[in-house]
Order: C-alpha cells, then sequence, then structure tokens
C-alpha cells in the first residue's frame, strides 16, 4: 500500500478524485439546504465511524509493542488522541448546525464547515499513516 502512495501521479489522481467527489457533491446538493444537510450528516456518520475504526486500529497495533518503545513515542500517541477527539467533535458539531439560527450566508458556512470536516478528514488519515510506521518502526507517507 504504501508502495502504491509513493507514485506521485498516484497520489495527484487520488486527490483530483477526492476533489471531484466533493465538488460533485456540494453543486448537486448546494441549491436543496435539506439535502446538503444530509449530505452533512451522512459524511459526518462516516467520518466519526472511520477515526472510531482508525483509532482502534492504532491503539490495537501499540498493544505489540514493549514499554520501551511505548514510552519513547508517548507524545506522538498523545497528539495522535488530541487530533482524534479534535476530529470527533468537528463531526459531532454537524449535528447541531441545524438548531443555529438561518442569517444570510448560512449556505456558506456549511459549506465552509463541510469543507473543513473532510479536509481535517484527510488529515487523519495522513497522521494515522505516520502513527503506524512508528508503531511498525517503518517510515510512513
Amino acid at each position: 500500500m504504501i508502495k502504491f502512495l509513493k507514485n506521485a501521479g498516484t497520489v495527484i489522481s487520488l486527490l483530483l478524485m477526492t476533489l471531484c467527489i466533493i465538488g460533485g457533491s456540494l453543486s448537486g446538493t448546494y441549491k436543496d439546504s435539506a439535502a446538503f444537510y444530509e449530505l452533512m450528516k451522512e459524511s459526518s456518520k462516516l467520518n466519526v465511524s472511520v477515526a472510531f475504526g482508525l483509532g482502534a486500529i492504532v491503539f490495537a497495533c501499540q498493544i505489540v509493542q514493549n514499554k520501551t518503545e511505548l514510552k519513547v513515542n508517548k507524545e506522538k500517541y498523545y497528539n495522535y488522541l488530541g487530533i482524534m477527539f479534535y476530529f470527533i467533535v468537528l463531526n459531532l458539531g454537524v449535528f447541531y448546525l441545524s438548531y443555529f439560527p438561518r442569517v444570510s450566508g448560512y449556505q456558506v458556512v456549511l459549506v465552509l464547515y463541510f469543507v473543513l470536516t473532510m479536509t481535517f478528514f484527510s488529515f487523519l488519515l495522513f497522521a494515522t499513516s505516520k502513527i503506524l510506521g512508528t508503531i511498525f518502526n517503518k517510515k510512513s507517507l
């Protein structure tokens, strides 16, 4: 998998494909606020599920480490926990957006929040790759 991601063309194509998916979903639902909000809620549910899964994988992999490696990398693991916490809180905030007052520019705020959560999701994937690389003492992305 890591060899697959080292090819710059592959990374760029994955990035473009992700941007096309986000752009297509936004353009298809931007004018219909109910559909857009449903898109945000479903994306948020998926993001939280993936975050819990990634966290479980990382913590399961930490079990195989000895105490010395755990102490040496303790700060990295705490930083990762912080990233996971912020990501989950950010995604849970989506469910409370429907209770905010509808003012002018509300749709723009929702779009920015959606892009922020998707960007943070990508950041979480790279952080998980780095932590797993640390656990297995290999060079990560």
